[in-house]
């Protein structure tokens, strides 16, 4: 094992990006497992975290499916197994926790194992996004997680919810939770070419995001279908950080009483969090000293619930609908990543192919 090479993404504590290929295979810890990458999943959170919340000098990516190669003798995951799953997140993350490598350590209580009825590549971009969407709907939102395992008939109507970046891969989750638990009507924005997709994932109405009249067309939808009462509303897209100027999801909110969430720090509203069983440091952008978010075990396991809920009706209920393979070239990959989390890049799920490959300039830093 010691031989074998791991090609990995970097970000140094200049935060500037690179590909390596000198950092070795991982060791595991107590209660951790080794696996051999098969998909890693991206995130905007991959590069956000290093540039706003202080993440660096550590091995990018969060998500990721593979094959266990060791584990303790006791543990549930033997060699050879295929799991999925996520890593921590804190500043000092240790380089062995980063998913955009060959070879990764990943605790044993944040992987399940992929049932057949999962794609590998799927099961690789499911983790992180499924769980900031259930601390959103189940956490933030407070909803009743029981509402998964009922019928449509039995569910009690939760109240009217709206979804900025509904082709995000958070915002996919949340539509589908949302759905799944009886939230009537559910208003969505996205590009146009992706509404017929979201009316199928079970969205009552769809809005261009890019229409100049987008928010009173949402304020109309919300007088005219909810009687003005719009209980919850998340921005998944997260685009807007100056908290000095409304977002465009603050400016369809008429009722100060709705529950309101964003995938980013921005003042006077909430942020989820894929991971809440540990205490997670960050240090903000601008700001004097780090800071604490201090772990909430309850919120993180009916979170947990609710993936595990998404796992077993994975293609039924549940499911990313776009998924695309990006290369494995490791510079190429890289790329992309910085682009999926600078520039808004793309809809849905993107997951890069293991083993990466280096090419001739893969270890120019960007």
């Amino acid at each position: 094992m010691g031989s074998r090479r791991n090609i990995a993404l970097y970000v140094n504590e200049a935060c500037s990006f690179e590909v390596r290929d000198d950092l070795g295979i991982p060791e595991c810890g107590e209660k951790e497992i080794l696996v051999q990458t098969v998909y890693s999943g991206v995130n905007p959170a991959d590069v956000v975290h290093s540039l706003q919340l202080g993440i660096r000098s550590t091995v990018l990516g969060y998500d990721f499916s593979g094959k266990v190669v060791s584990s303790a003798s006791n543990s549930k995951f033997k060699p050879g197994q295929f799991v999925a799953g996520y890593t921590p997140t804190s500043l000092g993350r240790p380089i062995k926790y980063g998913t955009h490598q060959d070879f990764l350590v990943c605790p044993e209580d944040m992987c399940f194992t992929v049932p057949d009825h999962i794609p590998m590549s799927h099961a690789a971009g499911l983790t992180t996004v499924a769980m900031t969407a259930a601390d959103v709907v189940f956490n933030l939102f407070k909803l009743p997680l029981q509402s998964l395992h009922q019928t449509l008939a039995e569910h009690n109507n939760p109240g009217p919810f709206l979804i900025w970046g509904a082709s995000t891969s958070v915002g996919i989750c949340t539509l589908q939770f949302a759905k799944a638990i009886g939230c009537e009507p559910i208003f969505v924005t996205a590009s146009a070419s992706r509404h017929s997709e979201l009316l199928e994932l079970g969205a009552s109405k769809c809005f261009d995001y890019a229409s100049p009249t987008v928010v009173s067309d949402v304020k109309a939808a919300v007088r005219d279908m909810a009687k003005g009462n719009l209980r919850y509303a998340l921005d998944a897209a997260g685009r807007e950080p100056d908290s000095s100027v409304p977002s465009l999801l603050e400016q369809c909110v008429e009722d100060a009483r709705t529950e309101t969430a964003c995938v980013i720090f921005r003042a006077g509203t909430r942020m989820p969090l894929a991971v809440r069983h540990m205490d997670v440091t960050f240090h903000l952008k601008g700001t004097p000293h780090p800071f604490v978010i201090p772990a909430s075990p309850d919120d993180h396991w009916r979170a947990w619930e609710a993936l595990h809920w998404a796992v077993t009706n994975y293609n039924r209920t549940f499911k990313l609908p776009w998924v695309r393979e990006c290369s494995n070239n490791a510079r190429d990959a890289l790329e992309e990543v910085i682009a999926i989390a600078t520039l808004g890049k793309g809809a849905g799920k993107v997951v890069i192919k293991h083993p990466l490959l280096m090419s001739e300039h893969a270890i120019d830093p960007l």
